[in-house]
């Protein structure tokens, strides 16, 4: 068995290196080709009129999607915001504005958290649509003639929405219809939208109340397999996820039940449509090609309803446009009746250890104040969980350690005849009293535990620039000083696989250390292997979060510690060392 386990250790770290190479050399340029194919794919369906690809405002019933934008505006964001008529929208949280032409919700800057670690550029959520960047979102009504749409001016009955408060919104066609927006906002991020119409007229009117979220292009920056960025709903069946390829290939359409969602999510932020949740709905996810370029869109449409003369009808719905903080998603899930919202946190497949992790280190971040000793406590918690089964691999370890010169002696008396070597290595362990299998099952423990880890560390917002001590200032982020450029006295920026920080350096050096009080393999393919196994892990994890480097060392530590001293206990219980 420690063969098998020697094996499985290689596996996982040749696993690992080759993943690696995979990314670096094969799979990154393969995404830039993909790129640049799309672009030209974009501008070719431009150039032909994008006669092979649906119009929006066509492909449903909901108007006003693909509404041009008014040729007078100009293009750029700065210029739209500055000459679009507004209201501006100012909390604790969030600042921005909201358009009158159209009633949109396009301009939001989230004030708690900035692009840098140390810069003062607030992080842009919303945008105004035409810019490039345009990111919105647009409630109406559909099927009613001569309605507002994405021109449409609005009055307001005040000068600012802020925290706590509402805005009203007041459009009237000349049909007798008066149109109402009233948009509030709570302390944090979450919008509610309660849509009026009055009919003034002699005859029924007949319309349906929907909502959508547009955005325009793709997000910029490497898309990773662990993580989903992109559309998402909770609808009838649950939660799915659609990564942009998805939408590119075909459009999503489905039955939501009350308590639904959809929206689009980017690692740490979210804008997330929540029709009324006393009634189903229908959703669909898709994109749309045009002469400016891609647009993805999420959009929902409730039963149509009638207005008849001198009535007035309503219905409330929300938006959530912030930041996924953990305790935020689960607070509006339960008083807001959202289901599953928490989960637009992508957990993972370990998300019954991931959510816990998360909570642990919450809870010791609010005795310390620090998650990067939060981390270490953390470390120390899992090691005394796990002690009674490392405390039979460490005595088993150090048995074996001690048994290595006889089963060198065995290999060399019996290395032509396997079964017979195995037949006496059995005898061997089952005289000295040690179980080889003892070795292996804190390693299958550790490894959903490390991945979990590594998914809280990337996930979650509350690690976005966590500092520790000293040059650690993002614990999300690797290791900003490299031992490769001389810890910046070199003027010279190391790709990101020689890109090796000071803490993984010491990882490996623990590891390696850690390696010594091991058994020594027999086979000597096998000893260079594990030689050069603390080195080739130093390269792979100097790209990872710097908050798992911590946990790997000061686990390594531990390890060390905890392993030195039975291996004094087995010397003094096992004299003499035969």
């Amino acid at each position: 068995m420690q063969q098998d386990n020697k094996n499985f250790i290689i596996a996982i770290a040749l696993t690992m290196a080759i993943l690696l190479g995979y990314e670096v050399f094969i799979s990154k340029p393969q995404r830039d080709a993909a790129e640049q194919a799309q672009q030209e794919q974009l501008a070719q369906q431009a150039e032909a009129g994008d006669s092979n690809v649906p119009d929006m405002s066509a492909a449903g019933t909901i108007p006003g999607v693909d509404a041009p934008v008014v040729k007078d505006v100009p293009q750029s964001r700065e210029e739209q915001l500055q000459t679009t008529p507004r209201i501006p929208i100012s909390s604790p949280r969030v600042h921005g504005s909201i358009a009158l032409r159209g009633g949109r919700l396009d301009d939001l800057t989230l004030r708690d958290y900035h692009v840098e670690v140390d810069g003062k550029e607030e992080v842009v959520l919303l945008s105004p649509a035409g810019s490039g960047e345009g990111y919105y979102a647009e409630f109406g009504w559909a099927g009613v003639q001569n309605g507002p749409t994405a021109n449409t001016i609005w009055t307001a009955d005040k000068g600012e929405l802020k925290a706590g408060d509402k805005v009203t919104l007041s459009w009237a066609n000349n049909e007798g219809l008066l149109f109402k927006r009233v948009i509030a906002l709570d302390e944090n991020y979450m919008f509610k939208i309660t849509q009026s119409v009055t009919n003034n007229a002699d005859t029924a009117v007949s319309m349906a109340p929907y909502g959508l979220v547009s955005r325009e292009s793709r997000p910029q920056g490497k898309q990773l397999y662990i993580l989903h960025e992109g559309p998402l709903w909770v609808m009838e069946d649950g939660k799915d996820e659609f990564s942009y390829k998805d939408i590119e290939e075909e459009t999503q359409k489905a039955h939501g039940k009350a308590g639904g969602w959809l929206g689009i999510t980017d690692k740490y932020w979210l804008v997330a449509l929540i029709p009324d949740s006393r009634e189903d709905f229908d959703g669909r996810i898709l994109r749309h090609v045009g002469k400016s370029g891609e647009k993805f869109q999420t959009d929902y449409i409730l039963a149509s309803r009638t207005v008849a003369p001198g009535q007035t009808i309503e219905v409330t719905d929300k938006l959530f446009a912030g930041a996924k903080k953990v305790e935020l998603l689960d607070h509006y899930r339960d008083s807001e009746n959202i289901r599953m919202f928490s989960y637009a946190i992508d957990w993972g497949w370990f998300y019954f250890l991931t959510k816990p992790i998360f909570y642990t280190l919450d809870f010791l971040y609010g005795l310390v104040g620090n998650f990067g000793v939060a981390i270490l406590l953390l470390t120390v918690g899992i090691r005394l969980i796990l002690f009674p089964v490392a405390n039979k691999q460490f005595v088993s370890m150090s048995k074996m350690k001690k048994l290595t010169p006889k089963m060198q002696a065995l290999k060399e008396k019996y290395g032509d005849d396997k079964m017979r070597l195995q037949q006496e290595t059995m005898e061997l362990y089952k005289k000295e009293k040690v179980n080889p299998l003892a070795s292996c099952l804190p390693i299958f423990i550790q490894i959903p535990i490390f991945f979990s880890l590594y998914k809280t560390l990337y996930v979650t917002i509350d690690m976005r620039h966590a500092p520790f001590f000293g040059w650690i200032r993002d614990l999300s982020a690797p290791d900003p000083l490299l031992v490769t450029n001389l810890f910046g006295l070199i003027p010279w920026d190391p790709p990101s696989f020689l890109a090796i920080g000071i803490l993984p350096v010491l990882m490996g050096i623990t590891m390696w250390l850690q390696q010594k009080l091991n058994p020594a393999a027999t086979d000597p393919v096998q000893q260079k292997i594990f030689m050069f196994m603390p080195i080739i892990f130093t390269f792979i994890l100097a790209n990872f979060a710097v908050g798992l480097v911590i946990y790997w060392t000061w686990n390594n530590m531990l390890s060390i510690l905890q392993q030195w001293i039975i291996m004094r206990r087995v010397d003094a219980e096992v004299p003499g060392k035969s």
